[in-house]
């Protein structure tokens, strides 16, 4: 680093360690920490241990009302979500709300969730359901369903205990919002048969086919359920939006509460008038019938593993489905209320919740939106609110489960539609999307499409499927644009966005020595992008220097040496003379990292413009973390095909042996061989471009050049 120090010997001194030596000190550092570790790692299993002796006695209301609030919600959405979605009978939707949110006020990170039954996790279980055991009894079903949850939580809880939570981040947020606007509106063109008393409609189907079958028939609606279904739905749309108008418009905050328990009120109110009609004989319509009291009707998984591969085709999707709720919710809220969840952490939370809850006959939960926002605007200000909660849905299967027989079925149906309407995204986001960034659109588009027009499964394969195609060419296929310096010292790019809206473009440096070529990597230099990077590079330097290996004749080229060739072609509309090439400078100021794919890639883009040039093209580099030098020390250093020097052969020739021979002790001339190639290589390395070029030019100067700028190759991700 000739720049950095006085001298390269200097800089051989106080070089970074090396990959070996990283590995020992990390190592190391490894050994000395694992005595600490397993307590540490048990600790933060339990976020319970470090929240509980800080809690404060004011926050016990908060806690006591956000979670009577949001029991006093569970209880019918629950009930709905069970019966209309997936497909179970009623109290196996309180089953599953009361377990999970006890054992997450334990395991929790985030004060605001509540876990349970949601509108998109029961449908994609209630698909599941149709789809592998759909012709079986309603036992069956049951066993399925809660045999799912328990499967799913067992891998919940191994991405969690292992910490690979991670992965959730490859899905970004534009793909889960087409995928989840797609699934609400799969939710309610499911519910419009029920809402209406329709029977004999497949709803597991793809939502245009159940919108067709819906369409036909019709006219064999049900005159009761039809009133209870839409004066119901219109009911609690009405007390939703007046409550809210009062709170904001007229500061009446207690309305809230009414707002957030509109559908306890409306269950109340409709099944006080069920109830009423219970011997008419004339008055016909569907209701919710016998819900065992207490956890009298509990019903256990079958764990056994030769049942286990009947669930395992469904896996892939709830798992998925479940995390990525749950995570975005836990983010949301987190974010909005000052504090950090631990994205590991929930997810063992969330696998506890489904592990456990599958004992007494559980269906896949996960974290719910509507749930967690009233809950965090009732105040809640820890996870015992989620405790809180759990204790009124036990209360409510003790005491309320012979009122809830006269529920109407189109009521629950009615909320169902009320619910998760609030998951469809507004037509705004599709806008935003094509403004910032057209692929995160299309990505809104393929989730939302695939889910209309067919499975919820389906959608989420082909939306992650789609996220990990953008991912991977985002990384493969940076773009490349030509830069050039100007007369202030700026690398700029004459066409860039920041000069335009009428500023002028800066005037070029026409003193810039020429025939050297910089170029900028915006991207990790890795296996993926290596290649293309190698590609674009070569190209540039066919269209803008001149091929200059004129001394090897034809007959000893490469048979698919069509470089020449490719040069001349591009030479035929009369452009002005192109300089040779003399020399490279890479800025790595964005570079993060490095792979031998990647290391690879710049010895063999050395060797080729050699050949290009017909005589060794200098390296130098500019920005190189510290991390870096000792991978890049090689490329300086090695050799090309066209008069290759001793030194850099012999450099070659040692480098190709090890790859056969490997030596655990060298000896002290072969010592100071080596140092002595890397002091020279160290020579390359620099503060900044304009030192790496002014490097350049000086090892070049036996080369007479006529006029022209310096050409820049900046290669954005």
């Amino acid at each position: 680093m000739a720049d950095k120090y006085d001298t390269p010997e200097e800089g051989i001194k106080r070089r970074p360690r090396t990959h070996k030596e990283e590995l020992k000190a990390t190592a190391k550092n490894i050994a000395k920490d694992l005595p600490a570790f397993p307590a540490r790692y048990l600790k933060s299993l339990f976020p319970i241990i470090s929240w509980l002796p800080r809690y404060q006695f004011e926050w016990l209301w908060g806690d006591f009302i956000a979670g009577v609030t949001v029991g006093l919600v569970a209880i019918p959405q629950s009930i709905s979500y069970a019966t209309k979605l997936a497909n179970l009978p009623a109290q196996f939707g309180l089953y599953t709300s009361f377990i999970g949110v006890l054992l997450y006020a334990l395991f929790a990170t985030s004060k605001d969730v509540t876990i349970g039954p949601t509108g998109v996790l029961s449908l994609a279980t209630g698909q599941a359901i149709a789809s592998y055991v759909g012709t079986s009894t309603t036992t069956q079903q049951v066993i399925f369903a809660a045999t799912l949850a328990f499967w799913t939580g067992i891998i919940q809880l191994v991405v969690g205990l292992l910490r690979f939570g991670i992965v959730i981040d490859f899905v970004p947020i534009p793909v889960i919002s087409g995928f989840t606007t797609g699934a609400g509106i799969q939710v309610i063109i499911s519910q419009l048969p029920a809402l209406l008393g329709i029977k004999g409609i497949n709803t597991n189907g793809a939502p245009y086919q159940v919108l067709i079958d819906f369409f036909k028939a019709i006219s064999t609606t049900t005159t009761y359920d039809t009133v209870f279904g839409l004066t119901s739905l219109v009911f609690i749309l009405l007390i939703k939006f007046v409550t809210d108008y009062a709170v904001k418009r007229h500061g009446i905050t207690w309305l809230k509460y009414v707002g957030f328990l509109r559908n306890t009120i409306v269950i109340i109110i409709y099944t006080g008038i069920s109830y009423s009609l219970r011997d008419s004989k004339t008055v016909v319509f569907a209701i919710v019938k016998t819900i065992p009291y207490g956890f009298s009707g509990i019903q256990a998984p079958n764990l056994s593993l030769s049942y286990a591969p009947t669930v395992f085709s469904a896996l892939p999707a709830i798992f998925i489905v479940s995390v990525l709720e749950h995570i975005a919710v836990v983010k949301t809220y987190g974010r909005v209320n000052g504090y950090t969840p631990n994205a590991n952490q929930e997810i063992v939370a969330m696998g506890l919740a489904n592990t456990f809850g599958s004992l007494i006959g559980a269906f896949p939960a996960t974290g719910s939106f509507s749930r967690s926002a009233i809950k965090t605007a009732s105040g809640v200000r820890s996870p015992l609110g989620s405790f809180v909660t759990g204790i009124v849905v036990v209360i409510g299967l003790f005491s309320l489960t012979t009122s809830l027989y006269y529920v109407p079925s189109a009521v629950l149906s009615a909320m169902v539609v009320a619910s998760v309407a609030e998951l469809v995204s507004k037509g705004k986001i599709a806008v935003d999307l094509i403004k910032v960034e057209i692929l995160d659109f299309f990505g809104f588009f393929v989730g939302f499409i695939v889910t209309i027009f067919s499975s919820l499964e389906n959608a989420i394969y082909a939306s992650a499927g789609y996220s990990l195609l953008v991912l991977l060419f985002r990384i493969a296929r940076p773009r490349v644009e030509i830069l050039s310096r100007t007369a202030a010292g700026e690398w700029v790019d004459p066409e860039s966005d920041e000069f335009v809206d009428g500023e002028p473009v800066p005037p070029l440096d026409s003193e810039s020595p020429e025939g050297i070529l910089v170029f900028k990597v915006q991207e990790a230099l890795t296996y993926p992008n290596s290649g293309y990077i190698l590609d674009v590079v070569k190209e540039v330097v066919i269209d803008r220097y001149r091929y200059t290996n004129t001394a090897v004749r034809k007959a000893d080229k490469n048979w698919s040496d069509d470089t020449e060739a490719r040069f001349n072609a591009r030479q035929k509309d009369g452009l002005k003379p192109l300089p040779p090439l003399r020399a490279v400078v890479l800025d790595f100021s964005s570079v993060t990292n490095i792979d031998y794919t990647g290391f690879q890639i710049l010895v063999d883009l050395k060797e080729d413009l050699g050949r290009y040039a017909g005589r060794p093209v200098p390296f130098h580099f500019a920005h190189v973390r510290r991390r870096h030098v000792n991978t890049l020390l090689g490329v300086p250093q090695a050799g090309n095909n066209a008069n290759v020097s001793s030194a850099t052969a012999a450099f070659e020739g040692e480098r190709k042996q090890s790859l056969f021979k490997l030596k655990f002790k060298k000896t002290p001339e072969e010592k100071a061989e080596e140092e002595a190639r890397e002091i020279a290589a160290l020579e390359h390395f620099h503060k900044n471009i304009d030192l790496a070029v002014k490097a350049a030019d000086v090892e070049t100067k036996d080369i007479v050049f006529e006029g022209g700028l310096i050409e820049v190759v900046h290669v954005v991700a």
